[in-house]
């Protein structure tokens, strides 16, 4: 499993930061959960956006720990 998340990232992005390693292993573990219903995931997570409230940088930075 850990090799399946490292071959992801590094893949995908060019860079990954300390800063926003979170947030890359929810986007992995979102994908990772959702493997069988690909034909599903984009319109729910545009579902799930058109939902989801806007939420100011300096929150998302107190969320992750370093605002």
């Amino acid at each position: 499993m850990i090799a399946n998340v490292k071959n992801t990232m590094t893949g995908t992005y060019h860079s990954v930061s300390k800063n926003h390693l979170p947030r890359y292993l929810a986007e992995f573990c979102y994908r990772f959960n959702r493997r069988f219903q690909l034909e599903d995931m984009t319109p729910r997570l545009g579902y799930i956006a058109a939902r989801t409230a806007p939420m100011p940088v300096k929150l998302l930075k107190v969320a992750e720990g370093y605002g």
